[in-house]
């Protein structure tokens, strides 16, 4: 059963004439006729009766024509509903961020929504691995994290800014260092650092699973607004990649001098695997809010 052999045979049942009914297809009526014959003879039934002057719907063809008719208008539909995905006027978007990425994962958002208002936007906020692996499963699109140590040949891993972990406070009180600091400087300080399980304090934990330092922590949070908001107007620093505060003037930060400091900020995607038009169209646009500026609403 073809959809064309359905129209043409609801266009004959509304005319009730081959003739007039090949001149609104722009078809020969006897290309008409043959269609129709084949839709009979699939269905194993007779669907319009013929004389030479009439042409009528049999009990059979009054039953199937609304049948027809649905079939035809769900076709279209369906067309349109991809007409609408391609014009981004439907759809669905599924992004993951880890904790430090928020601020710009909720500002290209926004701008995203405010572009293309009718696709819904899903966002789950958790640690990197968790994160990747609803990638794996597909339940995710697209990932913003930080660059992971162990590649996975299952995902494409794209650069989009070079950072360093850093010592994080309130520039008032922030030490005037040229060049970094070293782990050990890190015990002079009272902390409010990142959950276990964040990005940024299991690389600050693995660079100092080798080393005899004691730091002086003081708040541990999942949440990167409350530890910045600890941070300013106190004493307290925190340690995370420098990128998260560097358009920030309320804040300074030193980079922490160490090869397994660095904090790499990228997005991820599965590997051969159909990427929506959104998803492609969303990265783009986190690349144009540029992730230096994803701290920026603590410049208030």
């Amino acid at each position: 059963m073809e959809l064309r052999q359905l129209k043409y045979f609801v266009e004959v049942s509304r005319r009730k004439s081959y003739s007039e009914a090949s001149k609104a297809l722009y078809v020969t009526q006897s290309t008409l006729s043959q269609q129709i014959q084949k839709l009979e003879d699939e269905i194993g039934v007779e669907l319009l009766t013929r004389d030479t002057r009439h042409v009528e719907l049999s009990d059979y063809g009054t039953q199937f024509l609304p049948c027809a008719l649905q079939i035809l208008q769900d076709a279209q539909a369906s067309i349109d509903r991809i007409k609408d995905v391609q014009n981004l006027m439907a759809g669905d978007l599924r992004v993951g961020s880890t904790f430090s990425f928020d601020p710009l994962l909720h500002k290209t958002a926004l701008d995203f929504h405010k572009r293309y208002p009718y696709i819904k936007i899903a966002i789950h906020s958790a640690s990197k691995e968790e994160l990747l692996q609803m990638l794996i499963d597909r339940e995710l699109d697209i990932v913003l994290a930080y660059k992971s140590a162990l590649a996975d040949e299952r995902i494409v891993s794209h650069l989009l800014f070079n950072g360093n972990l850093s010592l994080i406070m309130d520039k008032r009180y922030a030490p005037k260092i040229a060049g970094g600091i070293v782990l050990s400087d890190l015990q002079n300080y009272p902390l409010a650092l990142p959950s276990k399980g964040l990005q940024a304090r299991d690389a600050l934990d693995l660079m100092l699973s080798t080393q005899n330092i004691n730091l002086d922590i003081r708040f541990e949070l999942n949440n990167l607004h409350g530890i910045l908001s600890l941070v300013r107007n106190s004493r307290l620093a925190t340690i995370l990649s420098g990128e998260v505060v560097s358009n920030v003037d309320a804040f300074a930060a030193v980079p922490i001098n160490h090869p397994d400091a660095r904090m790499d900020g990228c997005y991820h995607y599965l590997k051969n695997v159909y990427q929506k038009k959104s998803a492609g169209i969303f990265i783009d646009m986190i690349k144009e809010n540029n992730a230096f500026n994803m701290a920026g609403r603590f410049a208030e």
